[in-house]
């Protein structure tokens, strides 16, 4: 079953994750909702394979030898032992949007949500407070 995490980074050095992300499940409602956020911008709210953060070595992405587990309280962090960064998840998280110019693209993704959408109203309220405080966010894909 494939689950979505939607995760504030923290930091970078090293990249940390932090302890209040938030399992959503694949759904119509996640589908509606990353779409009306592609639509302010394609890399509004960006998706990842959590699968692919890791790795045992610098040519590769992806890890046969640790595995992430997103349900574990606390941050996680990639400080190399045991989770070591990928050269993938590197190069994914420089290409996320600025921090102010996210802000203003989901204070415009917020003025379009409709009442219906209770739980669009929900996420973005957290997001923006994510970014508020000056963190990214991103969506990481979980296959089951």
């Amino acid at each position: 079953m494939t689950r979505y995490w939607f995760t504030p980074i923290l930091g970078y050095a090293p990249l940390r994750l932090g302890a209040e992300r938030f399992c959503v499940p694949a759904s119509e409602e996640l589908d509606a909702f990353r779409s009306a956020a592609s639509q302010q911008h394609p890399r509004l709210l960006t998706l990842f394979k959590a699968s692919l953060l890791l790795s045992d070595d610098e040519d590769l992405c992806g890890s046969d030898l640790v595995e992430l587990d997103l349900t574990q309280s606390g941050d996680v962090v990639f400080d190399g032992s045991p989770l070591h960064l990928s050269h993938c998840a590197e190069a994914f998280m420089d290409r996320l949007l600025p921090v102010k110019e996210a802000v203003g693209l989901v204070k415009q993704l917020e003025a379009s949500a409709t009442a219906d959408r209770s739980s669009h109203l929900a996420w973005i309220k957290l997001w923006l407070g994510w970014l508020e405080a000056g963190y990214d966010v991103v969506l990481l894909r979980e296959d089951g």
